[in-house]
C-alpha cells in the first residue's frame, strides 16, 4: 500500500508538520534546506525558517527542525522519497 494512504488515515489536510532533518555537518547550511525544499514543492509549500538545530555528540552531523504545510498526503509522500535523495541529506524524519 502506499505510504499515502497512512497518511491520509492520520492526518487532515493541510496540515503542518514538524521535520527533522540530519545532514553532515560539513555540508550544513540551513537555508539551502528550505531553498530544496520549496524546489521540491513549489505549488503550495509555507516552509518556516529553521527552527532549531542540534549538533551531534561527535560533531560529524548537524540535525534541522522545521516547520512545512503540505497540502496533501501527495505532496508529503513526495517530500519524503524525494529530499533524502538530495546528496547532503543523510536522514529525514
Amino acid at each position: 500500500m502506499p505510504l499515502q494512504y497512512k497518511f491520509n488515515e492520520v492526518l487532515d489536510f493541510p496540515c503542518d508538520q514538524h521535520l527533522r532533518i540530519i545532514v553532515l555537518t560539513e555540508d550544513s547550511q540551513p537555508q539551502r534546506l528550505i531553498d530544496n525544499i520549496n524546489e521540491l514543492m513549489p505549488e503550495s509549500t509555507d516552509v518556516d525558517s529553521i527552527i532549531d538545530s542540534k549538533l551531534s555528540a561527535n560533531g560529524k552531523y548537524t540535525s534541522y527542525n522545521l516547520r512545512v504545510r503540505f497540502q496533501s498526503a501527495e505532496q508529503m509522500e513526495m517530500l519524503y522519497r524525494e529530499l533524502p535523495k538530495q546528496d547532503f541529506v543523510k536522514h529525514l524524519l
